[in-house]
């Protein structure tokens, strides 16, 4: 498992958060391509945090889809994890080599996208001074796995002689 973490300073309150890397089945394209419509995503969270007072809630984020912890997941806890499941068409990632494309030995069949989208997390904290609020933010990993049929773009042993 391999998490991505930015940390921030500390604070009276702070948070880091970090996602593993996910995997993506991508279909062969006739053509090279400019973009590379991803399918579904779902990305393991985990955000470490501490409150000079209690936390409230904590909320994860990637594209349009979030999800909030309330107080009650998160009294007692100095960590939390989450998985987001994204959608398909909230997320487009811009091909930056030759990847996967139909009857091209030479196009790559794995490509490791690091940091074309980013996961946010937002901890709000309740404490003798009143509420605050903190944020961290991590890049997201991505492993695209082209799905060529087995033995796509190979002779076939009768076909040689």
């Amino acid at each position: 498992m391999v998490l991505l973490a930015t940390p921030g300073p500390a604070t009276a309150g702070d948070i880091v958060v970090a996602a593993r890397e996910t995997a993506a089945s991508v279909a062969p394209a006739e053509a090279p391509r400019e973009l590379v419509n991803l399918p579904a995503l779902e990305f393991g969270l985990r955000a470490a945090f501490k409150c000079s007072g209690s936390p409230v809630s904590l909320t994860l984020s990637v594209a349009d889809t979030h999800t909030t912890l309330p107080q009650d997941q998160l009294t007692d806890q100095r960590s939390a994890e989450a998985t987001l499941k994204v959608p398909t068409r909230q997320l487009a990632l811009a091909a930056s080599s030759p990847f996967c494309i139909a009857d091209d030995p030479d196009s790559s069949d794995e490509l490791l996208v690091p940091g074309f989208a980013t996961v946010h997390a937002s901890l709000r904290c309740s404490g003798d001074d009143g509420e605050s609020a903190h944020f961290a933010s991590a890049p997201l990993k991505v492993r695209l796995i082209c799905e060529r049929a087995s033995g796509a773009g190979q002779e076939s042993p009768s076909a040689a002689d």
